[in-house]
């Protein structure tokens, strides 16, 4: 017999993979301004969402690649003005990613962006769908494993 919850994780995964698609169709207008790599937007929405600067090797980690690869990633955001490396006060010995003041400026525009194509989707649901919603999210955020914390 079928575990109940294989079809409702299911049904979840297809409709966050339809949210997601219908997000995309967007494009958005902040995330095209950026014209960075796939890798370098990545690694920018990593440092924003730890909310904290970031080793190499904590980069790395997140986004399952080579120490190489992130030393790549981070140059060119150098280069774009949109990450500072700086010295680990704990441990001289290794490098910290920081975003920039533009790049923070930038993400928030999109995280803005973003927010006005969700609100007036989300303002169309019933309450009682909101607060469903709503205590599932922070289910799914604080889930044993969930490793990226909710930003206010």
């Amino acid at each position: 017999m079928a575990d109940p919850t294989d079809g409702l994780c299911s049904e979840i995964q297809a409709a966050l993979g339809a949210l997601v698609a219908q997000q995309r169709s967007g494009r958005s207008h902040e995330v095209v301004q950026l014209d960075v790599p796939v890798g370098q937007l990545k690694t920018l929405f990593m440092l924003w969402t730890a909310g904290k600067p970031q080793t190499m090797g904590q980069i790395a980690q997140v986004l399952d690649v080579s120490l190489g690869s992130v030393t790549g990633l981070v140059d060119g955001l150098v280069e774009r003005g949109l990450v500072r490396r700086e010295e680990d006060p704990g441990d001289r010995r290794q490098k910290l990613a920081r975003l920039t003041p533009r790049a923070q400026a930038r993400l928030r525009r999109i995280e803005r962006e973003r927010s006005l194509v969700a609100s007036p989707l989300l303002r169309r649901m019933p309450l009682d769908d909101l607060q469903a919603l709503r205590q599932g999210l922070v289910a799914l955020a604080t889930a044993p494993g969930a490793s990226v914390r909710a930003r206010r």
